[in-house]
């Protein structure tokens, strides 16, 4: 019996410290059209961010979360259903401007490569053929901006309105 437990604690340790942990690859960015674009990437364990605008070009910023805010923003992954999301998200109708986002990550027990423009997960990962956010949306757009320590990493209508 003593070993059952042995190893059953081993495992509850082994998973808590994959979701503490920093993920393999991160990677995410959203384009608004003629407005901010952001991008934020993993490298060599530091996040490289960075804020744009057509008139301003990006000076690239290094943060490096704690291990606390990587854990929370696994949480929030498995939270908001990121594993659920499908490869490509496109509108019904055409919409020649807007905003384009994408999201690569990988941890050791998963992975997901998703993107698109004008168009939002819903709450079950489902396409919704329209340009508006979802809140499912927006709470990854938080999540993000808790990681990078409460830089702007959201719509240019949204940031403006903070």
């Amino acid at each position: 019996m003593s070993r059952f437990l042995l190893i059953f604690a081993f495992a509850a340790a082994t998973s808590c410290v994959a979701l503490a942990q920093a993920p393999s690859r991160f990677s995410a960015s959203i384009d608004n059209f003629g407005r901010h674009s952001y991008a934020v990437e993993l490298r060599d364990g530091k996040l490289v961010y960075s804020d744009a605008t057509p008139k301003s070009v990006a000076q690239p910023i290094t943060i490096t979360p704690s291990p606390e805010q990587w854990h929370e923003f696994r949480r929030a992954l498995d939270g908001i259903g990121v594993w659920a999301w499908h490869e490509r998200y496109m509108p019904n109708e055409p919409v020649f401007d807007g905003t384009s986002w994408s999201l690569s990550v990988r941890y050791p027990d998963r992975s997901l490569v998703t993107g698109g423009g004008n168009c939002y997960p819903d709450a079950q990962g489902a396409p919704t053929g329209v340009a508006l956010r979802t809140p499912a949306f927006r709470r990854f757009e938080a999540a993000v901006e808790a990681l990078l320590g409460g830089r702007s990493f959201r719509s240019v209508d949204d940031a403006a309105t903070r």
